[in-house]
């Protein structure tokens, strides 16, 4: 399993859009709670690196 913090955000697709949740594990599992839906994988990508501090490679 990999090694993930205690919360953090992650994009799934829904229908024809894609949604950003926001997980919480605990001892018993995870839950996930919708914060955003965004029309394009790539802006659903770009919340989630917002969100959880990631910094984005910019290729020019």
């Amino acid at each position: 399993m990999r090694n993930l913090p205690e919360e953090y955000y992650e994009y799934r697709p829904h229908g024809r859009n894609w949604v950003v949740y926001r997980i919480r594990r605990d001892a018993t599992g995870s839950t996930g709670t919708k914060v955003g839906q965004f029309l394009t994988k790539e802006e659903a990508r770009r919340e989630v690196y917002r969100l959880n501090g990631w910094k984005q490679n910019i290729k020019k």
